[in-house]
């Protein structure tokens, strides 16, 4: 017998009924995010992005989904985003630019759509951007040195480095005033674009494939990225 086809959709909508199961109608609101609702999910790498808000987190909540845990892990729902109402309407300025990417790629699955309309505020959101280039600035260059050598290495650099620095470059072009891209190959189109940068090997980097060309020059468009948008962000600075 075939072995059945991985529908990452279907997955995330198990793993939120395994969640409403556990805690009943304290599960507020839930939905699928990042690569399931851009329609980008690999299914040799991709993970299932679930997001659920409850009424509340607090030990009986979380005792009672330790018996959802199992089916999420079945679902490739290894991380989901645990909320309570309150904790997402209060960490709106400190995961700006997570939030904002939600709200852009997102598919409401249970209850009221929060998300949708969620406010970002640009000061953080500004200030956020600021912090995960220049976290790159200091750390990617070391892994490439540890990871680069053969193309599975690669591969795994850019897979730890195309994530931050794309997700960055979108909250900078929201900045600035444009439309998010709605995939990661528009997103390397329009960086690439905008700012003079190797269109090929952009693409290879938000793919994370880093292997499907040569490593330096995947290497060379990612230094060349992070240097173009820590210009930006700092002429943010004058532009408010």
């Amino acid at each position: 017998m075939a072995k059945k086809r991985f529908d990452p959709m279907e997955a995330a909508r198990g793993a939120v009924l395994a969640a409403e199961r556990a805690v009943g109608d304290k599960l507020i609101a839930a939905m699928v995010y990042g690569s399931v609702a851009s329609g980008e999910f690999h299914p040799d790498h991709s993970d299932v992005n679930v997001g659920l808000v409850f009424t509340a987190l607090g030990s009986g909540e979380l005792t009672a989904l330790r018996g959802a845990h199992e089916a999420w892990v079945e679902r490739r729902v290894v991380r989901p985003l645990l909320l309570s109402r309150k904790s997402l309407e209060q960490s709106r300025d400190t995961f700006p630019l997570e939030y904002l990417l939600i709200r852009e790629r997102h598919v409401a699955l249970h209850g009221p759509d929060l998300f949708a309309s969620i406010a970002i505020e640009r000061a953080p959101l500004r200030a956020q951007v600021e912090r995960v280039l220049r976290a790159q600035e200091l750390g990617f260059a070391v892994s490439y040195v540890a990871l680069a050598g053969t193309p599975d290495g690669a591969r795994r650099w850019a897979a730890q480095a195309s994530s931050a620095i794309a997700a960055s470059a979108s909250g900078l072009l929201h900045l600035t005033g444009e439309a998010i891209p709605p995939t990661r190959a528009a997103l390397a189109e329009r960086c690439a674009a905008r700012l003079g940068i190797d269109r090929e090997a952009l693409d290879a980097l938000f793919r994370r494939d880093g292997a499907t060309i040569p490593a330096t020059r995947v290497l060379d468009a990612a230094q060349a990225l992070l240097l173009k948008l820590l210009d930006e962000v700092e002429r943010l600075d004058g532009a408010r």
